[in-house]
């Protein structure tokens, strides 16, 4: 009896320790998911965050006066330029940076929607890159926020589900401000 005894001890702790290391697994999968969700939650803020500034400088650049809009098309080192340089390689990194993370299947879709955003709002920023005069002109013309926005907003019910799935705080991403 001791030896059937010893037989069915040992087979409990192993179907223990086997419950253990599946239910260990199962915590760490959904912490490293978690942890993934958070890092596209925070990649969307920035393309949020550089939309806005382009946003904003495309207002500002059609409520200024002739001469400001001269001196835009004229002057490749003004602030404005400097400033769309700067978006456009920002989104040129982000693209690059979520085409080779390596992310659980699920979280493609929401990735590559941030990517497609981040490429759209890169390539229409670079478009002024030495660009002078009526081609600067025409390249801010040019600009098609509202491509980026639909990816942005795509991204957007992505990442709500995962969001949720995961107990992700958006807020907890970024303070509930902006500090990317």
């Amino acid at each position: 009896m001791s030896q059937v005894l010893a037989i069915v001890l040992i087979v409990i702790a192993a179907l223990v320790g086997i419950a253990g290391i599946g239910a260990g697994a199962f915590v760490l999968w959904r912490r490293t998911v978690r942890r993934y969700v958070v890092v596209l939650v925070s990649n969307r803020e920035r393309v949020r965050a550089s939309l806005s500034i382009v946003e904003s400088l495309v207002a500002t650049l059609a409520s200024g006066s002739d001469g400001d809009l001269v001196a835009f098309a004229l002057d490749a080192t003004s602030d404005e330029r400097r400033t769309l340089e700067e978006i456009a390689a920002r989104m040129e990194f982000l693209t690059g940076e979520l085409a080779t993370m390596p992310l659980p299947k699920h979280l493609w879709d929401s990735a590559n929607e941030l990517a497609d955003a981040a490429e759209l709002l890169g390539a229409q920023t670079r478009a002024f890159v030495g660009k002078e005069g009526s081609d600067a002109l025409d390249a801010l013309a040019g600009i098609d926020l509202a491509s980026v926005i639909g990816h942005i907003d795509a991204a957007d019910m992505l990442l709500a589900e995962l969001v949720e799935r995961y107990g992700v705080d958006d807020t907890a991403v970024y303070g509930g401000g902006l500090y990317i």
